[in-house]
């Protein structure tokens, strides 16, 4: 048998910075959360969004008794707004944090196959893969969901990134205590909010997202969506740089994830320029995911 503090040391040791475990069942309410959204069409036109294995563990991996949630941390220094230059956003800055969850999930089953005994136990997933991660990382009493719909984790806050792996294992659960909610009052994330997309707690609506606009849709951000824009360039950390428990966190040691690892803090017309001419500087970094064409068409909207 795996116990809990064995793998909460080899995760830390492949650069996590916690872990928890849970069973491999989403709740109920969860569940039927998140239908409601995608009825409403929150999700906008991201409709891998409406895959139903987001909801059911065991279609994902066949077997699947437990889940592990690991959490990194990434927060990056607070960059102000200027004339002429976009900023991106703080999870950005380095590395893709997918190719880095991969290589440590990777290690991480390995690490599990062997302990065990056994061999085709466990599937990873990064965010990439259809799971409803932030659910299973409350049930794992590591934060609790915030008003900006983010997991707030109860020591480092919402700059974190999750991922995870789910194992036909039956490991035994430390009984973490689940966090409640400490939000209270407090809607400075929603008040905060731009262009709106968080008119409801605990939801964000991506048609009003800059965030999505700027990364995910690849239609014309809308006039006014444009207009609420203070200077990003690629995604937003708005409703995280006001949330009360994010402040005072020191920033991110990671070296995977700090900006000389990959783009940087922000990008203005020269840079822009670079890229065109040397687009393989965006390989490995989540800027990929807009290309250089989308990122100019973003940086045009800021007059770069």
């Amino acid at each position: 048998m795996v116990s809990f503090n064995e793998i909460k040391a080899k995760a830390l040791e492949l650069g996590f910075d916690d872990v928890g475990i849970t069973l491999a069942t989403v709740p109920q309410k969860d569940i039927e959360a998140y239908q409601k959204w995608l009825q409403k069409g929150w999700h906008g036109n991201l409709h891998y969004m409406e895959n139903e294995i987001r909801c059911f563990p065991e279609e994902l991996f066949p077997g699947a008794k437990t889940a592990i949630i690991f959490v990194s941390y990434y927060k990056q220094e607070k960059i102000p707004f200027e004339k002429n230059k976009g900023i991106i956003a703080s999870y950005a800055r380095g590395r893709d944090y997918h190719l880095v969850h991969r290589k440590r999930l990777k290690k991480f089953i390995l690490w599990l196959e062997d302990k065990s005994g056994q061999k085709g136990i466990a599937k990873g997933f990064s965010d990439s893969s259809p799971v409803l991660e932030k659910a299973l990382a409350v049930q794992a009493g590591l934060g609790w969901i915030g008003k900006n719909s983010l997991l707030i984790h109860r020591r480092f806050g919402t700059f974190t990134l999750l991922s995870g792996l789910f194992t036909s294992l039956e490991i035994e659960n430390p009984k973490m205590e689940l966090s409640l909610a400490k939000c209270g009052s407090c809607s400075r994330c929603m008040d905060a909010c731009p262009t709106s997309a968080l008119s409801i707690a605990h939801q964000v609506n991506a048609n009003l997202c800059l965030s999505y606009h700027l990364i995910e849709s690849k239609k014309e951000i809308p006039e006014e969506i444009q207009k609420k824009n203070p200077g990003y360039i690629f995604g937003c950390d708005i409703c995280q740089d006001v949330c009360p428990h994010n402040a005072r966190k020191a920033i991110s040691l990671t070296a995977d994830f700090t900006p000389s690892s990959g783009i940087g803090g922000s990008l203005d017309a020269a840079a822009l320029k670079a890229l065109e001419n040397s687009p393989e500087k965006l390989f490995g970094t989540p800027l990929q995911r807009r290309k250089v064409a989308g990122l100019k068409k973003n940086g045009m909207l800021l007059s770069l």
